[in-house]
Formats: structure tokens, sequence, C-alpha cells
């Protein structure tokens, strides 16, 4: 468990103590524990952008479970497994990597994710969706909105984790002017 982890365990057993000490009702353990895992799933949608923004392509890879898979709208699956996962990072770094003033590696793209939406459909299983805002600056580009997408997702908990299973992306709105000037292209 990590640190956010067992703050929020604390909290959460704390609110359950004085819960049961002020009132004749019991302690709303189901619903404590409902929302501390709708958290830990908002957290790893959050992680995600800043992971595919500046993480290692193992760290990308550890955000899904083994199998998992990203795919574009409509079900074509993109990557499926830990290899194909690692390899689609280093392809997102190679395609969209700038270096900065100091001479580092930098992402030119900053993925925004908000409306995070998240149903829980069994004690290991949840269902998720959220809005994703891309922003880009690379040279005298930007910053600028590249698109906004929608991720639907399927999470698996493992190992006291949650983990995406499936990422389903579909483009909302897209500025192709825009992504012509950067060079990008399908892919």
């Amino acid at each position: 468990m990590n640190h956010l982890q067992t703050r929020f365990a604390c909290v959460a057993l704390m609110l359950g103590v004085v819960a049961a000490c002020t009132s004749n009702v019991p302690p709303a353990d189901a619903a404590l524990q409902r929302i501390a895992e709708r958290t830990l799933i908002r957290e790893l949608m959050d992680r995600y952008g800043t992971v595919h923004d500046s993480g290692t392509p193992e760290e990308y890879a550890d955000l899904f479970t083994a199998d998992g898979e990203i795919a574009a709208g409509g079900g074509r699956v993109l990557a499926k497994g830990r290899d194909a996962l690692m390899e689609q990072a280093r392809r997102d770094h190679d395609r969209f990597g700038d270096t900065d003033a100091n001479g580092r590696w930098t992402s030119i793209m900053r993925h925004l994710i908000s409306n995070a939406q998240i149903e829980l459909t069994g004690d290991t299983t949840a269902e998720g969706t959220c809005y994703v805002t891309t922003v880009v600056k690379k040279g005298d580009v930007g910053p600028a909105i590249l698109s906004i997408s929608r991720y639907a997702d399927r999470y698996v908990k493992a190992g006291g984790e949650w983990r995406i299973e499936r990422r389903e992306i579909f483009l909302e709105f897209g500025n192709s002017e825009l992504a012509a000037k950067l060079g990008f292209g399908g892919g």
C-alpha cells in the first residue's frame, strides 16, 4: 500500500470510528470502501496522463493488466499485452518527444484528464469514462489544444492494485490543421 492509500485508509477508519461513537447507526463501511475504490481508480486515470507524457515505457505498461489493451474507438486493438504496450509507449516517445532548453527529453503533449465517471461492477472490477484534452507545445507552436477525446475503460483489481484492462479511445474533436502542422499522421 502506498503512502496516499495508507493515509486514505486511516482517514476512512477514523470517520468510521467517529460515526460509530456519535450515533446509533452502524458505520458505513461498505460506502467508505466504495469511495476508497473509486478514488484509487480516479488516481489511476490521472496517473495515465502523467505517465504517458513523462514516464518510461515500463511505467506505462504497469498501468495495465498483463493482457491489457488499448483500442481505437470502434474496437480496433492498437496494443495488447505488456510488450506491445511498452512498444506503443516507445513509439509515442519517438513521435511526440522534443528536447527542452536544458537538452532533456520531454513530451510535446500534456494529457489533461477530466469529467471522470466510475462505476464499480464487482469487488475487483469497474468501468469508467473520462475526457482527455491533449495540449501540445512544440517550438513556437502552442500551447494549443490538439484534441478532446473520451476514454472508455474497464478496470481490474489484482494484488490490491487497480489496473486498466481495456481502454478504448474515442476522438470527440480534433484540430486537423494543427496536427498537420506538427507532422502528426496516422499510426
